[in-house]
């Protein structure tokens, strides 16, 4: 879904998922992008190898949830308006992640 026009809140649907292991809907175009906060439901996709969010206008936190993608090879949320301190819990994807984008937001520590 990445490079399309797609705007609003990021769907919560994301857990029904199970299987799911990648999902990108970085890049949207046209001035319009997802907003909000990145729903809890994101962090619970055990199954999920990338997660790109990057480029979107995305806002809050990045919770100590994050630890639950122990099998995330690709994570960027660069160029967004996330803020607050990155939580400890981003360690524990480290065994598997070859590509970590968290430039361009708020954070914080």
């Amino acid at each position: 879904m990445a490079s399309n026009a797609l705007s609003g809140d990021l769907p919560g649907f994301i857990e029904s998922f199970v299987t799911l292991q990648e999902l990108d809907v970085s890049n949207q175009k046209n001035d319009v992008s997802f907003t909000g906060p990145i729903p809890d439901n994101v962090w619970r996709s055990l199954s999920l190898k990338l997660l790109n969010l990057a480029d979107n206008r995305l806002t809050g936190t990045v919770p100590s949830l994050v630890g639950n993608l122990a099998v995330l090879e690709v994570f960027d949320l660069s160029n967004n308006l996330l803020d607050s301190s990155l939580p400890s819990e981003l360690g524990m994807i480290g065994g598997s992640l070859k590509r970590l984008g968290l430039s361009s937001n708020a954070f914080t520590g």
